[in-house]
């Protein structure tokens, strides 16, 4: 059976995104962490289940490019659900929910004027559709009109994710027409509320800044970073306001704070870089409508994308369509892309935000990420290869560039990269337990067992106890039949921090195995199978437990079990001779050892 492959699986093929994963996004956003929007998806009346498509095909017909719409949608193809829709709607155009559907995917897929009118219609037919006002208010106060901007905004019932988004609205659309006290007044409900209040501070603070008044904004804007736990909006907005008033050591403490909590993050070197050069930023928003366009971030990034990808994308959209230069929202979208799957869209959308601007390294390094998802290896290693040599100093691209080649198997390549991510980590700490962590399984891969061993080593210098190089090097060593005991330790060390990752608990279950407690083995290993159901090996070492405990027949349907589910050759072959011969005596005796 392949060395280590169950430590190795523990790395899905997603593990090689870099460090801040996507949705680390929402914490710029001014929420607190771990606050979510509640009630986030009652944006307008549920709308019936009907049944998906067959196939994703269209047959020409207002009910087949319904029926392909809703399977799109499913699917998280926004682009081709709201065109789908769109043209069912030529043969249905007064069908009031299918206007509904169909300027959310449109708003989704960053058509926003074609949804608006559509919203038009839908008001027109009847007067139902929150959104649809949303979207109508917006594209009035695009234009300036804030007053028309406040007459289709104010009817709006202030439920779910509305309870956020109207206060905030209006209180920018206040500020757009002249109206600083109104404005301030419809912010003040957020304030009374503790989940909410970090999104009273951060714009009332902004409008303060706006306004002139530096002492009530300097004293909102630290009260936003302390509940924020110093998100990046905030921060950012408090920083321009010290530096701007010449504060300058005092807004490169801010920028060095966030710095230290985000310690990979490119705009916040950026920021002290600025302040110590005596370089002040321009204010996080200069008008109502870039405030606009913040709330709509801001929202949008503080939604549980897991479950409603939908919201987040149409009020990432939505600030897109007020404000085109605001790049973290192209990093929202493009992190949801990828959390649907869509990894070319997300190169699309990571490709849109300028080289110039302070998340064009990040949106780099993600695009890399993707395109090695997307099996375009060579494509995804000359950009980080470009970027290793653009920034010398800098040991993250030259990790991502070993992650993606390991993630596709070319080891030696992989191993090259991370090596000079090491050279180029002056100050090591715990964090990087896992650049010696993936480096070692390099190393391993190429059979330089010494220097695997001690990189997995030093990673658990670095963080004690990581599971997943517990299980990694305690499963190295039992495949060597190595240390057996303190494999063993190891491992179990292992299964109590992660008692429910079932390649883990295989490992326990094979280094029962290996020391020749079969009932332990055969206890772990159906645990295991339970755990992850699909997995070649871990059906196989079950196979073997079974037949050491007298368990012929089950083995023997373990092992065909493995044959199912598209093993390894090497482990396919060693599994037709088990079948047709069990385990001969020989590897008995040596499995017993």
């Amino acid at each position: 059976m392949p060395t280590c492959e169950a430590g190795e699986r523990v790395e899905t093929r997603r593990a090689h995104r870099p460090a801040a994963a996507w949705l680390s996004v929402a914490l710029l956003a001014a929420l607190p962490g771990g606050v979510w929007v509640a009630g986030a998806a009652a944006s307008d009346p549920p709308v019936p289940p009907e049944p998906a498509a067959s196939e994703y095909r269209e047959d020409g017909s207002g009910l087949g490019d319904y029926l392909v719409g809703r399977y799109a949608h499913v699917r998280g193809d926004y682009a081709a659900a709201a065109e789908h829709l769109r043209r069912a709607l030529e043969e249905d155009p007064g069908n009031p929910a299918l206007l509904r559907r169909t300027v959310s995917l449109l708003v989704a897929d960053g058509r926003v004027e074609e949804a608006a009118a559509l919203g038009s219609r839908l008001l027109e037919i009847d007067g139902q559709g929150r959104l649809a006002r949303f979207v109508l208010g917006l594209e009035a106060a695009r234009t300036g009109d804030f007053q028309e901007a406040l007459g289709h905004v104010d009817p709006i019932a202030r439920e779910g994710v509305y309870a956020i988004l109207v206060p905030l609205a209006e209180g920018w659309m206040h500020t757009g027409a002249g109206s600083e006290a109104e404005a301030l007044a419809a912010l003040a409900p957020l304030g009374e509320r503790a989940a909410y209040r970090p999104f009273f501070l951060l714009h009332a603070g902004l409008m303060h800044d706006m306004a002139g008044r530096q002492e009530d904004a300097e004293a909102m804007l630290r009260e936003a970073v302390a509940l924020s736990s110093g998100s990046l909006r905030p921060t950012a907005a408090l920083g321009s306001l010290l530096a701007r008033a010449g504060r300058v050591r005092e807004a490169w403490a801010v920028y060095d704070q966030y710095h230290a909590q985000n310690p990979t993050d490119v705009w916040s070197e950026r920021a002290m870089a600025a302040a110590e050069a005596g370089v002040a930023p321009p204010r996080l928003v200069s008008d109502a409508r870039e405030g606009l366009a913040e709330a709509l971030f801001g929202t949008a990034a503080a939604l549980p994308q897991r479950e409603i990808e939908d919201a987040g994308l149409v009020y990432a959209r939505l600030a897109l369509f007020l404000r085109d230069d605001l790049d973290v929202a192209r990093l929202l979208i493009a992190g949801i892309y990828e959390e649907l799957g869509h990894f070319a869209a997300a190169v699309a959308v990571y490709r849109g935000i300028p080289v110039e601007s302070d998340f064009s390294w990040t949106a780099r390094l993600r695009a890399a990420a993707d395109l090695a998802d997307l099996e375009r290896v060579d494509e995804a290693v000359a950009a980080l290869g470009a970027m290793v040599d653009e920034q010398p100093e800098r040991a993250d691209a030259a990790s991502a560039m070993g992650d993606a080649l390991r993630m596709n198997e070319r080891y030696e390549e992989a191993a090259d990269a991370y090596d000079i991510a090491v050279e180029r980590t002056a100050a090591v700490e715990s964090r990087h337990w896992r650049l010696y962590y993936v480096r070692g399984i390099a190393f391993e891969r190429t059979g330089a067992w010494s220097r695997a061993e001690a990189d997995f080593l030093r990673a658990l210098e670095l963080e004690p106890d990581q599971p997943l190089v517990l299980n990694y090097l305690g499963y190295s060593w039992v495949e060597q039949r190595h240390r057996l005991d303190e494999a063993r330790e190891m491992i179990e060390r292992a299964v109590a921090l992660r008692p429910d990752d079932g390649y883990i608990v295989d490992s326990l279950g094979w280094v029962a195995y290996r020391l020749g407690d079969f009932e332990e083995a055969v206890h772990q290993l159906e645990r295991a199978v339970e755990l992850v159901a699909g997995d070649p090996i871990i059906n196989d070492h079950l196979g073997d437990a079974y037949w050491q405990v007298g368990r012929l027949n089950e083995a023997r349907f373990q092992w065909r079990r493995v044959l199912t589910l598209e093993p390894e050759d090497e482990l396919a072959d060693q599994v037709r001779r088990k079948l047709a011969d069990g385990l001969s005596a020989e590897a008995e005796a040596d499995d017993a050892q």
